[in-house]
């Protein structure tokens, strides 16, 4: 080989040399944990209440009295309306008289049975006269439960016509007029939850796996955070919109039901700061602490003025402070404290 085309490589050689005999610089570094930035989410979410109803008339009767306005709070239980009852009443009372008839009629079929078995014994009856007062009992019996039945749909028709709260909350709306007739499915009240909200949010599925590791979490409504923590996510992927459900709760004051907003989250950091970036050798990356030298740790995918991902332990110390002058295995002491 020529001593020309050795010389560079000498050079290289004495370069390095010069490079590790060379004193030490200073350098200020931190665990990669506390160098990375941190990974930020957002999704669009809207603040729901437990239950938001739509109280609706089962029976068609017309509105007698309404006890509850909007904006009124009402308790589990409370009559809200009364609906006129009087045509099912009467209902109740001819299902009561026919409940009546039908025992009378069981009664009277189990009297002609008897009598039938006491004349059975001295062979004044035939065995197919007992077998059929028998099914007449029976048959008897079976009217009195499809009577009993009528009663009870009778008795529920009536219990209809008072309408309560399902549950504790405010009256939102009110379709319910004295004197309108309601019909089985028309909506009278709108009733809404008192219980606390949670919060929905449509998630990204590419972000979805971030949510649960999640060190900070909360739902910003016309500048306002309101602190949250993750419920429940969704294991299922929306075919069209690609997000996944996500249930959270309010950990301290709430956002009023119906708000909407933006879920804000953040993630332990994975990306170092675009300023640690540095070019060595036509390669992009940064500089690391690896027994007292500076070690050049290649980032692949690195483009300059961004952010951008190392693959190092978390517990790395990365070269933060005075590594654009660094070479790779230049000796170096830690200034404590430095950033």
């Amino acid at each position: 080989m020529s001593r020309f085309a050795l010389f560079p490589a000498g050079l290289l050689l004495c370069s390095m040399a010069l490079a590790q005999s060379a004193a030490p610089v200073e350098v200020g570094v931190r665990p990669l944990r506390e160098a990375a930035l941190p990974d930020r989410g957002t999704a669009p979410a809207s603040v729901i209440a437990p239950n938001d109803s739509r109280i609706a008339a089962e029976v068609t009767a017309r509105i007698a009295r309404v006890h509850a306005e909007v904006g009124g709070t009402v308790r589990a239980g409370q009559l809200l309306l009364e609906l006129d009852d009087a045509d099912y009443r009467l209902a109740l009372t001819q299902a009561d008289a026919q409940v009546t008839a039908a025992r009378a009629r069981v009664a009277l079929a189990e009297q002609r049975q008897r009598q039938a078995l006491t004349l059975r014994k001295k062979q004044f009856v035939s065995d197919d006269a007992v077998l059929e007062l028998k099914t007449g009992v029976q048959a008897a019996e079976a009217d009195l439960d499809v009577a009993q039945a009528q009663r009870a749909v009778a008795a529920r028709n009536v219990e209809k016509c008072r309408i309560v709260a399902p549950f504790a909350g405010v009256v939102l709306e009110r379709q319910a007029q004295v004197g309108a007739t309601a019909t089985p499915g028309t909506v009278l009240l709108r009733l809404v939850d008192l219980a606390p909200p949670e919060i929905e949010a449509q998630v990204q599925a590419a972000q979805a796996d971030e949510l649960p590791r999640a060190t900070e979490i909360a739902f910003e409504n016309q500048g306002k955070p309101y602190p949250a923590r993750l419920l429940r996510l969704s294991p299922v992927v929306d075919v069209a919109a690609r997000t996944r459900v996500a249930r959270l709760a309010f950990t301290g004051p709430a956002a009023p039901a119906g708000s909407s907003g933006t879920l804000r989250w953040l993630t332990p950091g994975v990306l170092l700061p675009p300023e640690l970036l540095v070019k060595r050798e036509q390669a992009l990356g940064a500089f690391v602490v690896e027994n007292g030298r500076a070690r050049f740790t290649p980032a692949p995918a690195a483009q300059e003025g961004r952010p951008f991902a190392v693959a190092l332990p978390p517990e790395t110390p990365v070269v933060t402070r005075g590594q654009q002058g660094l070479t790779d295995g230049q000796p170096v002491t830690v200034v404590d404290g430095a950033r």
